[in-house]
């Protein structure tokens, strides 16, 4: 089963007071001058999803995703770590780096102690 931000299960969805929901903000890099600048010129260069080309499916690119994901390789800005995406490749993509983010996280939590 594939999850959406906007489903009741969602581990992003958070309900609020007024019996709505809204899901929880991404990384504050995400909202800076420099990323929209960087993304909007990776999505000019790069239009095609980078997921969908590789099944030979053509299909427009939506966001900008960073291959490795950028808490594990440490560079936001990294061009070399950005690859082009749709929406669907993205949300399946995010859910498989969710599973990456957490294992580095307890490798590295752990070797701290």
């Amino acid at each position: 089963m594939k999850l959406r931000w906007d489903s009741p299960d969602s581990p992003d969805r958070v309900d609020s007071h007024d019996g709505g929901y809204h899901r929880v903000r991404s990384a504050d890099l995400y909202h800076t001058a420099r990323w929209t600048r960087i993304s909007r010129a990776w999505r000019m260069s790069h239009p095609l999803c980078a997921e969908c080309r590789k099944q030979g499916i053509i299909k427009p690119a939506e966001v900008v995703d960073h291959i490795i994901p950028w808490p594990v390789c440490k560079d936001f800005y990294d061009l070399g770590n950005l690859q082009s995406l749709c929406q669907d490749c993205n949300i399946s993509k995010g859910n498989r780096d969710k599973k990456i983010i957490q294992a580095w996280k307890k490798k590295h939590q752990q070797g701290s102690i």
